[in-house]
């Protein structure tokens, strides 16, 4: 395994993490551990070709990058340890996410939900700030609604990825859940870690497919679509037609400096076909998503 670790100035950190977001599966990532560290960024790759290669299609979009990147050789359990460094559990209102390695160690209180995952980097491992957020309005929809709406509660996760939001909403009680990506291979991994974590094929369907194939002929009460804010903007309508009256979308991997943007963008079209619709949108960190409530 070859890590790519160096440190970063900020003015790139938003362009970055942009360009990370619009790929399916990526192996580069950022870290700040503290408020007034540096940001670094890294990326994990099996050889040394693979990596030179990775580092020269990512310094032509970002040229201020050096031309040479620092390349360090892990053995496996360097690399384990590494990654581990990224993942750290998580919760909220109830809802733990929890990395499988801490599942003997972290104790989740009784009559409280654990999720353990352990998706690598390729496809989203729950712990981005843009999850979260589209995780939160999940939770903000349980609240709201109570037990016995999950019944009968309809939830897409649009652009899966490695099924966290699908999975999330099935744990909580949500008995009709659908999640759908472009890449067969991020729903192989939706599917294994939905079992891994004792849910049956029957408590969330998962199909390949883009937005139009996967929303065609559906509509959701609760729609999650984290993925990015000129895609967002793009499938609009797409989006807003695969909802239910009464119904939630909730949109996410926009930056925050992106969110007003992306809200004036989806204004009109929401207002038309929903005049009493009402648009929150939230910040963290760099990261906000808009909340659509139809």
């Amino acid at each position: 395994m070859i890590e790519i670790r160096l440190p970063i100035s900020e003015t790139l950190v938003d362009p970055l993490e942009a360009h990370f977001c619009e790929q399916v599966r990526c192996g580069w990532g950022i870290q700040r551990n503290g408020v007034s560290d540096d940001f670094f960024l890294f990326g994990y790759f099996d050889d040394e070709a693979q990596a030179l290669e990775a580092w020269k299609t990512l310094r032509a979009l970002f040229g201020e990058l050096p031309e040479t990147p620092p390349l360090t050789q892990l053995d496996d359990r360097d690399w384990k340890e590494a990654y581990k460094a990224h993942l750290k559990p998580w919760d909220s209102r109830g809802l733990h996410w929890v990395p499988v390695w801490m599942k003997d160690e972290y104790v989740v209180p009784a009559g409280e939900i654990r999720f353990l995952f352990d998706a690598g980097l390729a496809f989203g491992t729950g712990d981005h700030p843009t999850t979260r957020l589209c995780a939160g309005r999940l939770l903000d929809w349980r609240d709201a609604h109570g037990k016995t709406a999950l019944q009968t509660a309809r939830v897409i996760d649009a652009g899966c990825g490695s099924g966290i939001l699908a999975i999330s909403a099935a744990l909580l009680g949500f008995r009709h859940v659908y999640g759908f990506d472009r890449d067969p291979e991020a729903v192989r991994v939706s599917r294994d870690n939905a079992r891994f974590n004792g849910l049956n094929d029957g408590d969330i369907c998962f199909e390949d497919g883009g937005l139009e194939a996967g929303l065609k002929d559906r509509k959701a009460d609760i729609l999650l679509c984290n993925i990015q804010a000129d895609v967002l903007c793009l499938y609009a309508d797409t989006l807003l037609g695969a909802l239910n009256p009464g119904a939630t979308l909730a949109l996410s991997g926009i930056l925050a400096n992106e969110q007003e943007n992306v809200r004036a963008f989806f204004e009109p079209p929401v207002k038309a076909r929903f005049p009493h619709a009402r648009i929150d949108g939230r910040v963290m960190g760099e990261w906000s998503d808009l909340a659509i409530f139809v």
